[in-house]
């Protein structure tokens, strides 16, 4: 009886375990993409439209949990939406570092945080713009 129970106490263990969240490191403060576009907290982005065959986002995802699941793409629905920017994570490192901001659309209903792959997004126009500024102003600033 004791190994039944010492089974089970060792199964439900390993499987709290297996639902951990994706890992990525919390960056407090601002940050600067390497486009030299600086953000930070409670920073607004406009979403564009999403950049798949079926309309929805190939570089923004349903939460950080599912942050690169090619079956967790945000449904399209959001083209033109504005969301505000609640944390930064930080992925991988050296040379592929990257940011990924956690936001929470405006009017939405939902607990979890969108993940946005910051980069790719803004290049894909899936992100437009920055606190009302088109990403392609914030861009051409940078390199005057």
């Amino acid at each position: 009886m004791k190994w039944i129970f010492f089974l089970a106490l060792i199964s439900v263990s390993l499987q709290s375990v297996a639902q951990l969240p994706a890992s990525g490191k919390k960056v407090t403060g601002p940050i600067t993409t390497k486009r030299g576009i600086a953000l930070k907290i409670g920073d607004t982005v406009r979403f564009g439209e999403g950049g798949l065959a079926d309309g929805s986002y190939q570089h923004i995802y349903v939460s950080f949990d599912k942050f690169g699941q090619k079956t967790a793409h945000l449904e399209e629905g959001y083209g033109y939406k504005y969301a505000v920017i609640k944390e930064f994570r930080e992925v991988d490192s050296g040379n592929d570092k990257r940011y990924v901001a956690l936001v929470r659309p405006k009017g939405g209903i939902s607990v979890n945080f969108r993940a946005v792959d910051l980069e790719p997004a803004m290049e894909s126009k899936e992100i437009i713009s920055v606190n009302g500024t088109a990403i392609s102003k914030l861009i051409s600033r940078k390199q005057i």
